[in-house]
């Protein structure tokens, strides 16, 4: 018997004692990361220790309710059927993803001089009423059961009439099967008919992939017919520039240094978009990329090479456009979106209007996550944060254990061409930050539009 303790990492003290309460009672834990093999890959792990575990301890927090990867956990083990124990540390309103999968599994909440009494109860629960899971029903079980309602005792019918009962089995398993297909497919009909009305904001779900890897979303918004959502990322895809330094070497130009912390690429806007990028979201590197399918992508000015980054680090004018890793099916349910950004001095208005299969919020759009009970904060996937060669994000994790990481918005700073504004990681009290777009360490938290009559 072993049980899988579920926590966020903010949580880890509490999961280490309980895991120490139970194992004292010879009641063997799965907890990350201890039982995370070296050298084996992270999730592949936490799956297996799922699969392999007989119950699961929930830690529920804020952190925990709010964490992509302890929902991933508990979905995981509603899938298989797992017993689950939520144990409360603290008063929070579930996200509607987590209440949908905890709302018929046992709750306990923590005391004050805490035993962890009601832990061990369950624990030893479960550990004494253990049983193996039926077997599978044998192949020939259906095969049996035709030869004896078309007379007489199996044997007697062969006997008799081998090749009609054959043919009678054989008849039987294909209707029986052309039901079940016809079965299925009324039901992907229904659920295609009816997921508008069960999707509420703040859901989660799963649409598209991105580095081979499916991706996971949340609802931001719905239209008011109930037909289109608005979603954004769950996590951190990527880390990525937003836009490349023109002149092609950042805070270089003519064998000039622009480093300094006072020149004249602060009031020259030329100049800084030459050495520092630009943030005009409509001729952005990351606009351009975001919305190609394209293996090879076309940039129609500076491309996002390395050298025209701040670390030189991170560049992505060799990847695949990001809508790539997306069936035909599922780019027919994207809705191009007509989006408004405030221009700079050099976009020749105040404005600059766009039409976008994929995007970027603005700083009015954050608006959409507290209407929905969504957090600001996201975490990077584990691809992401392996894929960075910058390293900016593992500083503040390491350094100061923080999580999160910040993300680009599609915002323009005002008197810059070269500044954009970032939803930032927790760190300071801010929520936003400003940074140039030529800084390649930061995330990428993709948004789009839905069809949801059209998601496959």
């Amino acid at each position: 018997m072993q049980i899988f303790i579920s926590h966020s990492s903010k949580d880890a003290e509490y999961a280490e004692k309980i895991c120490e309460l139970l194992e004292q009672n010879k009641i063997s834990c799965f907890i990350a990361p201890r039982d995370i093999r070296s050298g084996r890959e992270y999730a592949e792990e936490l799956v297996n220790g799922i699969d392999t575990s007989t119950a699961m301890i929930l830690l529920m927090s804020e952190d925990a309710n709010h964490s992509p990867h302890v929902l991933r956990e508990v979905e995981r083990a509603v899938s298989r059927s797992i017993p689950i124990l939520v144990y409360k540390l603290e008063e929070t309103v579930l996200t509607k993803s987590m209440e949908y999968f905890l709302m018929t599994h046992q709750w306990v909440t923590a005391q004050g001089d805490e035993n962890y009494a009601d832990i061990l109860r369950f624990a030893n629960d479960i550990k004494n009423h253990e049983s193996p899971k039926a077997p599978a029903a044998a192949g020939h079980s259906m095969i049996q059961h035709e030869t004896e309602v078309s007379g007489g005792s199996a044997s007697e019918t062969d006997h008799k009439s081998p090749k009609k009962t054959i043919t009678l089995a054989l008849s039987a398993f294909v209707v029986l099967v052309l039901a079940l297909a016809g079965a299925i497919g009324i039901q992907i009909h229904n659920v295609r008919n009816s997921i508008k009305y069960t999707l509420a904001a703040g859901d989660t779900i799963t649409f598209g992939s991105y580095n081979n890897e499916p991706i996971n979303w949340r609802v931001l918004k719905l239209s008011e017919d109930r037909n289109q959502a608005v979603l954004i990322s769950s996590e951190v895809l990527t880390m990525k520039a937003y836009d490349a330094a023109e002149g092609g070497k950042y805070n270089w130009s003519d064998s000039t240094d622009y480093w300094s912390q006072e020149s004249e690429a602060d009031t020259d806007m030329n100049l800084q978009t030459l050495v520092r990028g630009n943030n005009d979201w409509s001729i952005s590197n990351i606009r351009t990329w975001l919305n190609s399918a394209d293996e090879v992508v076309i940039y129609t000015d500076q491309s996002p090479t390395s050298t025209a980054m701040a670390e030189r680090k991170n560049g992505y004018q060799n990847e695949a456009g990001f809508l790539h890793g997306f069936t035909e099916e599922e780019l027919a349910a994207v809705v191009e979106t007509q989006n408004i950004t405030t221009g700079n001095s050099l976009s020749g208005s105040d404005t600059v209007t766009t039409s976008d299969r994929v995007y970027l919020l603005s700083l009015e759009e954050l608006q959409w996550f507290d209407d929905a009970g969504i957090s600001k904060f996201a975490l990077p996937t584990s691809v992401a944060v392996e894929q960075d060669e910058s390293g900016w994000y593992l500083l503040d994790y390491n350094d100061f254990h923080i999580e999160e990481c910040c993300w680009w918005l599609r915002e323009p700073v005002k008197g810059t061409v070269s500044k954009c504004y970032l939803v930032g990681n927790g760190y300071t009290e801010d929520l936003l930050r400003t940074e140039n777009v030529g800084l390649e360490g930061f995330g990428i938290r993709p948004a789009l539009t839905v069809d949801l009559r059209k998601i496959p």
